[in-house]
């Protein structure tokens, strides 16, 4: 399996300008010139090593959402996230919080509690890198997703099913791997799950203690030995590892693919690190096809140019364009998160990211390296922008089709 793996990295000579851009690009949420440059320079081995050791992020910043979270404003904590995008310093991480919050999709919209939502996103952020089994029975008490799936709903005698469903369809094991009677009884195993006020509990009296047939094991199971249950389906690995390749290879991948990476997952005690380092060090990332092949997120964008053009943008402002773009933070659309690819583009949302973008151009074109900085934009994306100035020249790049690529 090592071999197998050690031939999918790329060679020494490979990584080059283009590959370190890719590399940055879909490991983190965007990057600077420097960053770029740096990258280049110090190789593909030491600039993996740079993003999976990134610093905290700036303390006053973590923490300064604490006096807003009594406000119940979503808009603040929107902000507040945005700008830990924006600071740059954990880009990694950010990005597999994103990532998480689209797989354990939950929405504000029911949950109606900031604070709850704060916890879930810091649960991402803690978590999103280590054992998946810890992350998958933290999001499993996660308060905001007890709401969010009707746990307070689910007794005995009257078991909700919601959950139990999503994390079978969604979490840990994809369409098709499980059956109506595992939900069923996966539910029963979980009534007594939920919350009070803020917190998880467990209300004994409304747990059904009775036998369950799971997976065709027969047992008085609760919540944890249902989790136990699932996490130990061979398809639950290579569900999580397809999720992974997904996200960071921007095209699904086939199950020769998944499958070692899968092992891998379960061999490094389910540890995403290892396996994220794998993907990003493989050649079938750095293929040909695997670059710029996917509609950027709105998030993604708008945090890619405000790193390039190296602009100071306000997170309130970015996180209000990115909701008009079709992706509102902390309100994904349902429990599968959102669709991504090609559902970003519509009339309404194309119209958005032009009008933010013409925005963002007209911002960068105040700097004194305005019409340098056109320059560079047309070069790398193969746009031509003749004799225009500077703040059109960008307003063109950065509205053309293929810089939405990514």
């Amino acid at each position: 399996m090592t071999q197998a793996l050690e031939r999918w990295r790329p060679a020494r000579g490979e990584f080059d300008r283009a590959a370190a851009a890719h590399l940055l690009g879909r490991a983190g949420l965007g990057i600077s010139r420097q960053q770029l440059e740096r990258a280049v320079v110090n190789g593909l081995d030491a600039t993996l090593d740079a993003l999976f050791e990134e610093p905290e992020h700036d303390p006053t910043l973590l923490t300064s959402i604490d006096l807003l979270l009594g406000t119940g404003s979503i808009e603040s904590l929107q902000a507040w996230w945005m700008a830990l995008m924006l600071g740059g310093r954990a880009p990694l991480r950010e990005r597999l919080t994103l990532f998480w919050h689209d797989h354990f999709a939950t929405a504000w919209d029911k949950v109606r509690d900031t604070r709850l939502m704060h916890r879930q996103n810091a649960l991402f952020r803690k978590h999103g890198s280590g054992d998946f089994r810890v992350l998958l029975r933290e999001v499993a008490r996660d308060p905001a997703m007890l709401v969010w799936l009707d746990g307070n709903s689910n007794r005995k005698g009257h078991a909700n099913e919601n959950f139990a469903r999503e994390v079978m369809e969604l979490f840990a094991l994809g369409i098709g791997n499980y059956s109506e009677r595992d939900v069923s009884e996966a539910a029963r195993a979980f009534t007594g799950w939920g919350v009070d006020g803020r917190r998880f509990r467990f209300a004994a009296a409304d747990h059904d203690g009775g036998e369950k047939n799971l997976f065709g094991k027969v047992g008085r199971w609760d919540g944890d030995r249902a989790l136990e249950l699932i996490l130990a389906q061979p398809v639950c690995a290579r569900h999580v590892c397809r999720s992974l390749l997904q996200e960071y290879g921007g095209s699904a991948p086939t199950a020769a693919e998944v499958e070692p990476l899968a092992a891998e997952l379960v061999r490094n005690d389910w540890n995403i690190a290892p396996v994220l380092r794998t993907i990003l060090s493989s050649r079938w990332f750095f293929a040909p096809e695997r670059r710029a092949c996917r509609i950027a997120g709105p998030v993604e964008l708008v945090v890619r140019v405000q790193a390039r053009l190296e602009l100071s943008l306000a997170p309130a402002r970015a996180a209000a364009a990115c909701e008009s773009m079709g992706q509102a933070l902390f309100r994904p659309p349902s429990v599968k998160g959102w669709d991504g690819g090609r559902a970003w583009i519509n009339a309404g949302t194309w119209l958005a990211r032009h009008e933010y973008m013409v925005e963002l151009a007209r911002e960068a074109a105040r700097d004194e390296r305005a019409e340098a900085m056109a320059r560079e934009l047309a070069s790398e994306h193969a746009v031509e922008c003749g004799s225009l100035a500077p703040v059109e020249a960008m307003a063109t790049i950065l509205t053309s089709p293929q810089f939405h690529l990514a």
